[in-house]
């Protein structure tokens, strides 16, 4: 039998295709876990301890811009109709994404006011001077609504607001649903803990009057009984009116030595008028986690930065 003289190299070549050819596994490509965005840090970061290991969950407003009054770019947009999942706290406080999300039909939107174990505050039941204000506050568009809307200064509504997360998550990824709720249960054991470490430092100073810069920390002063004294603004974006000025200037004099906290958005000239030749000291609240840096343990140690601040600025 005579043999073709290009057999061995078509052999050679058969055999280097077989050598080189990819090894194809039995298993189905896993799918993504989903893309999470949330609208503002703080929820960011509860969604961060959330989803640790599975993914990285995207925040909507930039460091430091406020969701009273947010104007939305094309960017935002595109970030939002790509996002599987949106957490957010409700219309009474990012008022510019309910539309946005109605028209953003391949994006699941759950507001966390609405989620499972969330308890709201009404402003005409717990606020110190609500009522008195409205020389002030004419801007009723940029008001919160019946409800305080700053859900997350609480840390019951931390918690219940990441059972929402994982529970969501869970029901969109089943591949990942252990993950969800075991990192669930690390958030809770943690944030438990920084919880009841700041009741034993705030217990010393907790009868001390402080002074806030808007009236966003309801749900902490509810929390920890903290004695807010008063604040400056009911909307940040707002020059609260003279009347008012001069009403928190008195009761700063009434309170002694005592504490103003301001917020790192915004720093209006009047504070320091208003605190010039008192005994009282200006330190800074950032309701907003601007600089908190990002992780499993971010949301703890933005609570536990918060009441340190207090508790310096009151010592």
């Amino acid at each position: 039998m005579v043999l073709n003289k290009k057999f061995p190299i078509i052999v050679s070549l058969i055999s280097l295709l077989f050598i080189s050819a990819p090894t194809f596994s039995s298993k189905l490509p896993t799918q993504q876990p989903p893309k999470v965005l949330t609208s503002i840090k703080p929820v960011q970061l509860i969604a961060r301890a959330i989803t640790d290991g599975i993914t990285e969950p995207d925040v909507l407003l930039p460091p430091g811009a406020s969701p009273h009054n947010h104007s939305l770019r094309p960017s935002d947009a595109r970030l939002l109709n790509s996002a599987d999942v949106m957490f957010w706290i409700g219309p009474d406080m990012e008022v510019f994404l309910e539309r946005m999300l109605a028209n953003a039909k391949s994006t699941r939107s759950v507001p966390m006011m609405s989620a499972k174990g969330t308890h709201l505050r009404r402003y005409d039941e717990h606020s110190h001077d609500h009522n008195n204000h409205h020389d002030h506050d004419h801007d009723h568009d940029h008001h919160h609504g019946d409800y305080d809307a700053h859900i997350w200064l609480s840390p019951q509504n931390a918690i219940a607001i990441a059972s929402a997360m994982s529970e969501t998550l869970s029901e969109m990824d089943p591949a990942n649903a252990k993950q969800y709720k075991s990192n669930l249960k690390k958030f809770t054991s943690s944030l438990n803990m920084v919880d009841a470490r700041n009741k034993k430092k705030l217990a010393p100073v907790i009868k001390r009057p402080v002074f806030v810069f808007h009236d966003a920390y309801g749900y902490l002063q509810d929390h920890y009984h903290l004695n807010i004294a008063g604040h400056f603004t009911l909307n940040p974006e707002q020059q609260p009116g003279a009347r008012h000025l001069t009403e928190l200037r008195d009761k700063l004099k009434e309170s002694g030595k005592t504490c103003v906290f301001r917020e790192p958005q915004f720093q209006p000239a009047y504070i320091n008028r208003i605190v010039r030749g008192l005994d009282t000291k200006v330190s800074l609240l950032d309701p907003l986690a601007t600089d908190i840096a990002e992780g499993p343990n971010a949301y703890p140690e933005f609570l536990d930065g918060l009441v340190n601040n207090i508790v310096s600025c009151l010592k």
